[in-house]
C-alpha cells in the first residue's frame, strides 16, 4: 500500500492533468480483485498486471500500450492539421474574392461565427472599438484595412487549443494557461503561409505582449509592440472585463476604467490608455 494515498487516488490525480494525456499509465499491485482491476481502468489506466509477473510480458505490455498512444497522437494531429488546412482554404477563398474591404472582413466574421457564436459577437464588438480608436490615432488606408482583419483573426489560434481548456467554465490552471498562450504562436503558423501584409499578422500573433516586456510570445517592451497590437490589448481587455463570463460576471465601467488606468505604463501604453478612455467618455456623453 501507498503511504497517505491510494494508487487509485493517484492515479485520478494524475490523468487529469493536461500534459500527463500521453502518457500511458500501468497499474502493477498485488490487489487483484476483478473490482480492483475494474476500478483502475476506470480512472484512467492504460493497463492493470497483478503481481507476480513476468518481466517480458511487462515489457510487451508497455510496447503494445505505446504503438496505441502513436496512433492517438497521430491521428490528433493529423484532424487538427486538417482543421488548420480547412481555415487556410476559408481565408484564401474569401481573399481571391477580389473584394477584401468590409466583405471580406464580414466574411472572416461570419467563418468564425460557424464556430462559435461568442467569437463572432465578441469579434464585433473589438472590430467597432479598435476602429474608432486606430481612426483616433490616425490610422487610414491599407494600415486601417489590415488593422481590421487582424482584429477579427486575432484569436484564430485558438483552433489548436483543446477544448477542455477552451470551453473551461472556470479559471484556468498555470498549466493549462501556458498551454492557452500557445494560441498566438498556432495563429502565426496558420496565417504566415497566406501571405497577409505584415500588419494583419501583428494582432493575431503580438496583442499579449505587454508594454513593460512581461507579455508573451516575445517578451516585447514599450514601442517593440506593433502600435496595431498595442491598440487591440487595450481593446480587448476591455471587451472581455464588461463582458459576462461563465465563472465571473462582467465589471462594472467605472472598476474596468480604474483598472486601465491601474496598468499604464505596465501592461498598456499610458498615452493610449488616454485616447481610449475619451473616446468611451465622448461615446457615453452621445
Amino acid at each position: 500500500m501507498m503511504p497517505g494515498i491510494t494508487g487509485f487516488d493517484a492515479l485520478k490525480r494524475l490523468v487529469v492533468t493536461e500534459k500527463n494525456h500521453n502518457i500511458p499509465f500501468i497499474f502493477l499491485t498485488a490487489r487483484a480483485a476483478p473490482a480492483d482491476k475494474l476500478h483502475g481502468l476506470r480512472e484512467g489506466a492504460d493497463d492493470y498486471i497483478t503481481k507476480p509477473f513476468l518481466s517480458e510480458e511487462l515489457l510487451l505490455r508497455i510496447e503494445a500500450i505505446l504503438r496505441r498512444k502513436d496512433v492517438t497522437i497521430n491521428l490528433t494531429s493529423k484532424k487538427m492539421q486538417k482543421k488548420i488546412d480547412g481555415l487556410q482554404d476559408e481565408i484564401r477563398s474569401l481573399n481571391a474574392q477580389g473584394n477584401v474591404g468590409i466583405d471580406f472582413v464580414e466574411g472572416l466574421v461570419n467563418m468564425l461565427r460557424l464556430r462559435d457564436n461568442e467569437t463572432e459577437e465578441h469579434s464585433r464588438r473589438v472590430l467597432r472599438l479598435s476602429e474608432k480608436m486606430a481612426i483616433a490615432v490616425g490610422f487610414e488606408g491599407d494600415a486601417l484595412k489590415h488593422l481590421r482583419w487582424g482584429t477579427v483573426l486575432h484569436d484564430i489560434g485558438k483552433v489548436a487549443i483543446p477544448d477542455n481548456i477552451l470551453n473551461k467554465p472556470g479559471p484556468l490552471t498555470d498549466e493549462e494557461r501556458t498551454i492557452m498562450q500557445d494560441h498566438v504562436a498556432y495563429a502565426y503558423e496558420l496565417l504566415a503561409p497566406l501571405e497577409f501584409p505584415e500588419g494583419v499578422i501583428d494582432i493575431p500573433y503580438y496583442h499579449h505582449e505587454k508594454w513593460d516586456g512581461s507579455g508573451y510570445p516575445a517578451g516585447l517592451r514599450g514601442t517593440e509592440i506593433p502600435i496595431s497590437a498595442r491598440i487591440f490589448a487595450i481593446v480587448d481587455v476591455w471587451d472581455a472585463l464588461t463582458s459576462d463570463r461563465p465563472y465571473r460576471k462582467a465589471w462594472s465601467i467605472g472598476k474596468t476604467i480604474a483598472y486601465l488606468e491601474e496598468e499604464k505604463g505596465k501592461h498598456f501604453e499610458s498615452e493610449l490608455v488616454d485616447i481610449f478612455l475619451q473616446l468611451q467618455q465622448t461615446r457615453s456623453a452621445l
